[in-house]
Formats: structure tokens, sequence, C-alpha cells
């Protein structure tokens, strides 16, 4: 398969089918179009050139000593529709892993997995390693590693696991977020998002003890953290908190824009009587009005880091479990302010 083969699959032209492969925020072509060449790629196996990539960039570079196949499994959502953030990092790991000259296995959810033996419903392909991003329960990691040999976990919480993990500190992440609200002066902070086992649950709750904030319990929503869970969240603070929070922390981008939505319908006025912030900076978070402050996870690097630690522990240049801790950064936009004047 060569990239003129693609091109005439998908209908486009050979320079676009470039340009997708090698995009690096994954942005360029619709995405109807860029889902289009990569399920040709996923399902033909295609490699590039090795030799003549590097004949045109004059040099050598270090490649996987084989052939390498490279399976992308997802930990916390069925689909990679569902979650944006885990869908611009596998799109990176598929990325890396043509750059490094590895066959790309296609993505499959652990969700496919649960109550069923490797094999018996699903055909997953052999791969000489996995990269799995997000979490997972204890069953599921004795099922991975009955089945790869090596596995790099990638995610903002770390696990345990003797795994080599990618990981952008989420406890961290959230910690800047309200850090944030804080500076500002937001005492009566809300927060939307998973509160079992999750490190950016406890980020909250120290926050709240540490800089003595309003201890409130109705201020914690406990709802899914995507778009169903942040409509949700946001309508049982509506009913629920009173008085009502002058700032809400909501655990991902994706909870956060379905949380907007709903303070807007109810007449909240965003950042003027309540301010959002979040985590993840995915795409749709820039175009949103008002634009989401948020604080942006290195996806795209850790999908790429991912893959490339994970050559190295297939070829045996490092035996040891590595935890690489990638930086975060708080992106201020529109959406938080001082808070408003009480009335």
């Amino acid at each position: 398969m060569t990239l003129k083969e693609i091109a005439e699959q998908a209908g486009v032209s050979i320079s676009t089918v470039s340009r997708i492969i090698n995009s690096s925020d994954d942005s360029f072509a619709r995405k109807s179009v860029r889902d289009r060449v990569w399920k040709i790629i996923h399902e033909t196996g295609y490699v590039p050139n090795q030799s003549a990539r590097e004949l045109k960039q004059g040099k050598r570079e270090e490649v996987p000593r084989r052939c390498t196949t490279v399976s992308c499994i997802l930990g916390r959502t069925r689909d990679l529709e569902d979650n944006p953030f885990f869908a611009q990092t596998a799109r990176a790991v598929e990325q890396q892993a043509l750059e490094k000259g590895c066959i790309v296995s296609a993505s499959y959810s652990i969700f496919d997995l649960q109550g069923d033996p490797f094999g018996k419903r699903m055909d997953i392909p052999r791969a000489d390693g996995a990269v799995v991003l997000g979490r997972f329960n204890e069953n599921t990691r004795l099922l991975l590693e009955k089945h790869y040999k090596n596995i790099v976990y990638v995610g903002r919480n770390p696990i345990d696991a003797e795994w080599d993990q990618i990981v952008c500190d989420g406890y961290e992440a959230a910690k800047t977020a309200l850090d944030h609200l804080i500076g500002l002066g937001h005492k009566r902070i809300a927060y939307i998002g998973e509160t079992q086992n999750e490190i950016r649950y406890r980020a909250f709750a120290d926050a709240v003890r540490r800089h003595k904030l309003d201890g409130d319990a109705n201020l914690v929503a406990s709802f899914p953290q995507d778009g169903p869970g942040g409509y949700e969240g946001a309508d049982y603070l509506l009913r629920s908190a009173s008085p009502f929070p002058t700032a809400v922390f909501c655990a991902t981008d994706i909870t956060a824009i379905a949380a907007v939505k709903r303070f807007l319908e109810a007449g909240i006025k965003i950042p003027q009587q309540l301010s959002v912030v979040s985590m993840d900076d995915i795409e749709i978070a820039q175009y949103m009005s008002p634009v989401l402050t948020t604080v942006s996870i290195p996806k795209v690097e850790m999908g790429k880091v991912a893959v490339r630690t994970l050559l190295d522990r297939i070829n045996k240049e490092h035996r040891l479990p590595m935890k690489i801790f990638l930086p975060h950064k708080l992106l201020v936009r529109e959406s938080t302010a001082k808070p408003h004047t009480a009335k």
C-alpha cells in the first residue's frame, strides 16, 4: 500500500493524505476526511517507506529493529467520539507509530473486553506492544498483561502497575485550576465530575480544606466526566446549591462545555455571575462562548512519548518501569473573572 493508493481509496490528493498523517495537532482537513484516511491505514496495515523517508531527510533515523505492530487501547471510554481528549492522544500515537515505521492496528476499547476473554468475541490483532489510554480495573490489568508483553499507560492519574507510564499529573493540574479561582477571590467553589478514586476531586477537597473554602456538601456534583454528566451536574447545582457558588471547577472540558450550556439556559451569566474552569484544552474549548479557561494537558506529546517509550521497551533499551511526567499549562480565557458582588 502506498500514499497514492490510500489517496485513491479515500478520494483525496496524495498531499492531503501526507498532511493528515503528519499533522502535529490532527487539525488538517475535515474530520470525516481524516477518519476516512486513518480507517484505510488501519485496514491495510500501511507502513511508510522508511528508507525513502531517510533519503529525503538526508540522514539516517533510529528506527525499530524490525517491523513492529502497536495496538492502541481505550481505557476510560467506549469510543473516541465520546472523548476528544483521548481521541487526540490516540491520533498522536498513530502518527508517531507511522513515523517510526510501525504497523498501526485499529484502536479498540477495554469495554469491548470486559467479561470476555480475548479472541472469543473480538478478532484482536496480535501486536508487539500496546499503548493504553486511561484507567481501568484490576481484572482488565491482568487481562492485558496476559495478552501483551510490552505495555505503556497514558493518563492523568498514575496507576498501580509495573508498566511504563506517561502521565500529566491530574492532581497538580487541578490544583493549578483551583489556585486560579482562589487567586481571583472565589471562596464558594463547586465541583462537577467523578469523586470515587479521582485525584482531581481529591485536589478539590484538599483545596477546600487548605484554603478554608466553603465546604457545603451540595457544592459537589458527583457525575460522570462527559457531556451528559456535565449537564446533569450543572442542573444539580442549580437545584441544590444555595446560595449559588461563584465559581465551578469541572473535571474535563467536555464536562464544562455541557455545564456551561445548562447554566446559560438558566440565565446565569458567565463569568459575570459564575466563573467556570476545567482541564484538557480540547479543540472545541477555544470556540465556545465565552471561551473556556482551562488547564492544557499535552495530549499530542503524551501520545508521541508513549510510542517512543514502548519501542524502547520492545527493543530492550530499558528494563525497569519508567514514569515520565509531562507539564501542564493554565490558559486564562473568558470564562473566569473575579466574583460578582453579593446582593
